[in-house]
């Protein structure tokens, strides 16, 4: 499956009140797949995730769509059967971080997800949280959370680039490029110490990189983050 990468000028998703329109069978199996994860990782949690309409791309470079609410447990058991079509896509923001000394830094997904050992830029799904008042999506807000939540980095300190849409089949990541001053081993330093003090981290190391052969051995680098 081919991975598209446009540039976009921003995203307008609005919530519609519904949940997911998964197979019936499909979601039938969702508490008997749950139990088996829940065995196998007893650290995930059942939280709230939004999935969203196929996007359309605007003439005005509007990436827009409709955002549903559903469990966490029925995207794993979607994802775990090979994503078949049901009109939902995983869409979610990643920030990408980039060094002065022009290194992209990555973080390690920690033993506790659903994607140990994986390498993406931090992000995550788009939740309950993330719809404002009026029925906005809003995706900027979410990647900066995550950025500082899960790296200690301050979106303050960053100088904000360019915004890009990856489409990778039901996976749609929006990228938002997060240019800071310090070159790739301070920012190394910085995160790791963040790392250190936090008593349920998401990330198990970073890592920067300026290709992908660079994480050779450290894991599966991902182009797109996914859900954790």
């Amino acid at each position: 499956m081919s991975i598209s990468v446009l540039p976009i000028n921003g995203v307008d998703i609005r919530f519609v009140p519904g949940a997911w329109p998964m197979p019936d069978d499909l979601r039938a199996s969702v508490s008997g797949r749950w139990a088996a994860m829940l065995e196998a990782n007893p650290h995930i949690w059942d939280g709230r995730i939004l999935g969203v309409s196929p996007p359309i791309m605007g003439d005005d470079g509007i990436l827009r769509s409709e955002a549903r609410e559903d469990a966490f447990s029925a995207f794993l058991t979607w994802r775990e059967v090979g994503f078949p079509e049901m009109g939902i896509r995983n869409l979610f923001g990643s920030a990408l971080i980039v060094s002065a000394d022009g290194f992209l830094v990555l973080g390690v997904m920690g033993e506790d997800t659903a994607n140990a050992g994986r390498i993406y830029p931090p992000g995550g799904s788009l939740e309950p949280r993330d719809v404002l008042e009026d029925g906005r999506v809003d995706v900027a807000r979410s990647t900066e959370i995550e950025l500082e939540e899960e790296t200690g980095l301050k979106v303050a300190d960053a100088r904000l680039g360019n915004l890009i849409a990856v489409l990778d089949g039901p996976r749609v990541s929006v990228g938002r490029a997060f240019h800071f001053d310090a070159t790739a081993e301070e920012l190394l330093t910085e995160i790791r110490g963040t790392l250190d003090k936090q008593e349920h981290r998401e990330l198990a190391d970073v890592v920067a990189i300026r290709r992908a052969s660079d994480a050779a051995g450290r894991g599966q680098v991902m182009p797109i983050r996914r859900s954790c």
